[in-house]
């Protein structure tokens, strides 16, 4: 090898060196998706397959929070079915929002958003936190949703604080999202009411933990199937909290039956 080819392959190696430097020790991965306005927010989506009743997947709050959280269901998904991931604004690869405090309705906007790309009613499926804007979406704009499944979904009648073990909410991680956690609840706790069903007979299974279960917590997954005359609890068997990752495949039976 002659002198300069060394310099050369030297210099190339370098570069790289310096890239994997700049990206914390590892390639940066490509963006996914396309960044959407919503409700004055950007906000990263990516919809694929043609097949319906769409599918649209509503990850929980944290400091890592994120649609990633679905990439073991998407895995077990038809190729062809219609689905969409969203990451909100202040979360994943989406940019931070422009304004704190966003509500319920900014969320409601926020998805409203994604299920109009997606196209017909569709399926919306929550985990966690993600149960809350489900449910105000589901509520307020019933002829857009063919079915709901909410993942160890958080009842606003029980709350958040009991939900995510914390005596204020000012404890809860929620990374960039700035959310008005209070006013989300209030308007979410509202919009369920104390009526019976109000979600009809709209298609509704919930998937609850299977470990860690506490009589207060099946309480709650039951008042949720209860928003539904169709509604039903399904245990995930063997799952944690984090059923999307520990269950995929029973957020896959469930996404089926609600969507016949």
């Amino acid at each position: 090898m002659t002198v300069a080819r060394r310099i050369s392959s030297v210099a190339a190696v370098m570069a790289v060196v310096a890239a994997l430097a700049a990206t914390g020790g590892c390639a940066r991965q490509p963006e996914w998706g396309s960044v959407m306005e919503a409700a004055g927010q950007r906000q990263r989506v990516e919809c694929a397959g043609t097949v319906g009743p769409a599918v649209v997947l509503v990850h929980g709050i944290g400091d890592t929070a994120s649609s990633a959280s679905f990439d073991a269901v998407r895995a077990e998904l038809p190729d062809d079915r219609r689905t969409c991931r969203y990451d909100r604004p202040g979360t994943g690869d989406s940019p931070a929002p422009t304004r704190p405090g966003r509500d319920a309705d900014a969320l409601d906007r926020e998805l409203d958003a994604v299920v109009r790309q997606a196209g017909g009613p569709v399926v919306l499926v929550g985990h966690s936190f993600g149960s809350y804007p489900v449910l105000y979406y589901a509520l307020r704009h019933r002829e857009r949703v063919a079915g709901v499944v909410l993942l160890d979904g958080v009842d606003p009648r029980l709350g958040l604080r009991a939900a995510l073990g914390v005596t204020s909410l000012a404890e809860a991680g929620m990374g960039d999202e700035a959310l008005d956690l209070a006013a989300v609840e209030e308007q979410v706790r509202a919009a369920v009411g104390a009526g019976p069903a109000p979600l009809a007979d709209t298609p509704l299974v919930v998937v609850r933990r299977d470990r860690s279960l506490t009589p207060q917590w099946t309480a709650a997954q039951e008042r949720l199937a209860a928003l539904s005359t169709g509604g039903s609890v399904v245990p995930a068997s063997g799952s944690g909290h984090e059923v999307p990752h520990d269950a995929p495949s029973a957020v896959v039976d469930a996404i089926a039956r609600v969507a016949g």
